[in-house]
């Protein structure tokens, strides 16, 4: 019998035997890739928790409430797909994507490090925020490449296992990362090391994770894209050439806006697709009142009608939401087929609502962890049947248009609504006194206002799932 033909491009038999997972984990060089990514992912959520607990420190510096500098890094976050997603594309097309890595990981180690020297000399948020748009921005440009590189590491026919592999891990860092990264920036053995500020571990330990990956990309052979010489060119040819790039770079911005005119034009066509934009917008919505509203929340202390956990409480509310996350995902994979999409989606954002509600009112951090918990179980449903039903409705030659298309608006909304949340915050005067409430319940500026959005949340999704009762299908 002849022995399995070899892969060209990972050196892996085409046809390995065992388990198909086994077919990944035997390919040294993706093993050693996916490990030193997940150790660069785990650092990524411990790089935002320290940015959560530093805004808290130097909020009222800058006299700016927590809430509303969230807000700003909400936007920040954003802006670089907004602004430059198309851009991105092109380039790690016509770079090699190994060295975009190294370059991107490289920065950021520098970058990240350098954050807790400038915020604390500096005490300037606004400066800050400036470095974590280029941190946020070559993440982008990394993330990409990423992307671009797993076909090189893995035999063609093993890719399934790979993103799978790929996912559980990026999963499973995103709980270790909001678990322990909450508890790291918290520490306060970090004082008795030194470290003043013990939310400058956790830039620290983000730009060890940096280091590490780029030394893992230094001692990681990736094939290149095999691309003929070019000729020696004279000063017009590269002219030319100069224009013909930037023809291409205009084009990807022309097509990228193109696609959303198409996505808002088979919204305006089809039920199924105005359901998933609705829900995009839904989702946007409540995600950025979380994060601008009810971190401080779970921050302060309880004379501030906060929690008084800090950004370790802040920690643990997400790795226990992300824990009903992984759970639902199971569960609705088995039971998901018996029920109707559109009542799945709708539903679940009006339980969300509701959960926003009580998480409004309450002040005990056992219940907020509670229902944490119910919202990650309510959250898998509805990017699974959003998925779903752009599968089954947008025509196979406009998926990709349209699935990039909502990528793009949905970093759009939430910029926009972290714009419109942050700024509500300036409609409270200046000492503004929490309303009391029976049952001792009192309500301040961040409160109220995750209450309205709550409502709101629940009050549209329940109009739009019984409009949907009166339509057949899915």
């Amino acid at each position: 019998m002849s022995s399995p033909q070899s892969d060209d491009r990972t050196g892996q038999p085409a046809t390995p035997l065992g388990h198909p997972m086994l077919r990944v984990l035997r390919g040294g060089r993706f093993l050693a890739f996916s490990i030193s990514q997940s150790v660069s992912n785990f650092g990524d959520k411990l790089d935002y928790m320290a940015l959560l607990a530093m805004i808290a420190a130097l909020a009222s510096h800058n006299h700016w409430q927590s809430a509303r500098a969230n807000s700003f890094l909400l936007v920040i976050a954003t802006l670089p797909a907004i602004i430059l997603g198309p851009l991105a594309g092109v380039l790690v097309d016509r770079w090699d994507r190994r060295k975009i890595m190294l370059a991107c990981d490289a920065l950021r180690a520098v970058l990240v490090f350098l954050i807790p020297f400038i915020a604390i000399r500096t005490q300037s948020l606004p400066l800050v925020f400036l470095i974590a748009f280029f941190v946020f921005l070559l993440g982008m440009f990394f993330n990409n490449a990423r992307l671009a590189v797993i076909p090189d590491l893995v035999a063609s026919q093993n890719l399934l296992e790979a993103n799978s592999l790929l996912s559980l891990l990026g999963r499973g860092m995103t709980f270790l990362g909001l678990l322990l990264g909450g508890m790291i920036v918290d520490w306060p053995v970090w004082k008795r090391l030194g470290i003043a500020e013990t939310w400058s571990a956790g830039f620290y330990l983000d730009s060890l994770t940096f280091v590490i990956s780029v030394t893992t990309l230094l001692f990681l052979t990736i094939p290149r894209m095999v691309r003929p010489a070019p000729p020696p060119r004279t000063l017009d040819e590269a002219r030319s050439r100069f224009r013909v790039i930037v023809d291409a770079v205009k084009g990807k911005f022309v097509t990228a806006f193109r696609d959303l005119l198409e996505a808002f034009t088979l919204m305006r066509s089809s039920p199924p697709i105005r359901l998933v934009m609705l829900s995009i917008v839904l989702f946007v919505i409540m995600g950025s009142a979380v994060i601008i509203l009810l971190v401080p929340i779970i921050q302060t202390a309880p004379d501030d009608t906060g929690l008084n956990m800090g950004t370790r409480g802040v920690g643990f509310v997400g790795a226990v939401g992300s824990v009903g996350l992984v759970l639902s995902s199971l569960l609705y994979a088995l039971v998901g087929r018996r029920l109707k999409l559109r009542s799945v989606i709708l539903s679940s954002f009006v339980l969300l609502g509701c959960l926003g509600v009580v998480i409004a009112l309450s002040r005990s951090m056992l219940l907020t962890l509670g229902l944490a918990f119910l919202g990650g179980l309510l959250l898998a449903p509805i990017y699974i049947a959003q998925d779903t039903l752009l599968h089954e409705t947008v025509p196979e030659a406009a998926r990709g248009r349209v699935f990039s298309a909502r990528e793009w608006f949905l970093n759009l909304s939430a910029a926009i609504s972290a714009v419109i949340i942050g700024q509500a915050l300036l409609l409270f005067p200046k000492g503004f006194s929490p309303l009391r409430l029976s049952a001792g319940i009192l309500l301040d500026s961040r409160r109220i206002l995750l209450l309205a959005i709550s409502i709101l949340v629940s009050v549209l999704s329940c109009g739009q799932l019984l409009a949907a009762r009166r339509n057949t299908g899915k």
